[in-house]
């Protein structure tokens, strides 16, 4: 079953306001045969465990999807993914999906994250998301490519080398994607 993010809030309030009656509800006395129940056990959080967001904090479900517009408030395009760092230990940069029409002719562009600028916007009391860049600027730059694209790429040449050519031979090879 997924829950809806408020679903998963009120959820987590509900859980939260119950710890808290759960520590105050008396145990039975030590000369009691009853042992406590389940329901009393008051769970206590593992060490690095984060109970509840921190006001200062985003989640990663919410820039991913966001309109990112330029300083004078026109649409750059959108968040598509996250650059994690492997060591888990910090956020490197963002991918945008820029041009193009409803996905079509689209391009990814990265950014390192400390060029995007994250405020409240007045009207909706949402997040606004802008750069100091012009979509244009972004359109003329070259492509993103993850890991999983450049892998691709590499075999797609293996396989474009190994076939046979028309007039019995094989593919002279050629340069290699990326070098000229």
């Amino acid at each position: 079953m997924r829950l809806t993010t408020g679903a998963r809030v009120a959820a987590l309030i509900l859980l939260v306001g119950a710890s808290g009656t759960m520590a105050q509800t008396k145990m039975p006395s030590q000369g009691s045969s009853t042992a406590p129940s389940a329901s009393s056990v008051v769970k206590a959080p593992v060490s690095g465990q984060i109970v509840v967001q921190d006001a200062n904090t985003i989640l990663a479900r919410d820039l991913v999807g966001q309109t990112v517009l330029a300083p004078d408030k026109t649409k750059i395009g959108s968040i598509s993914d996250l650059i994690l760092s492997k060591d888990a230990k910090t956020v490197e940069g963002f991918v945008i999906g820029v041009g193009g029409f409803l996905g079509i002719g689209e391009k990814s562009v990265a950014m390192k994250l400390d060029r995007l600028q994250m405020t409240q916007d007045t009207k909706s009391g949402g997040l606004q998301l802008t750069m100091d860049v012009k979509k244009d600027e972004l359109a003329n730059t070259p492509s993103f490519k993850s890991r999983r694209d450049q892998e691709a790429e590499r075999q797609a040449f293996e396989r474009a080398r190994s076939q046979p050519q028309p007039g019995g031979g094989m593919s002279s090879g050629g340069a290699k994607p990326g070098q000229n």
